[in-house]
């Protein structure tokens, strides 16, 4: 039995230049309403944790460099 990306090959090979086409816009149009998800989520995540380390004192580098040197 083919595989999906197979059994797809082989329905595009079989498909006129038109609904060639419209599968093409179909495929670019997921691909960039993806990446648009993709980058709101990044500016959600961004947003999120600078609200969590609004209450913070002091800088959070300065916190990492002394906890590793107690390692050392």
């Amino acid at each position: 039995m083919l595989n999906i990306k197979e059994q797809t090959i082989k329905e595009l090979d079989e498909l006129k230049p038109e609904a060639l086409a419209k599968v093409y816009d179909l495929i670019t149009e997921r691909k960039r309403t993806n990446q648009a998800q993709k980058s709101k989520s990044t500016a959600a995540d961004y947003i999120e944790v600078r609200q969590a380390l609004k209450q913070c004192k002091g800088f959070l580098s300065e916190d990492i460099v002394l906890e590793r040197e107690d390692r050392i």
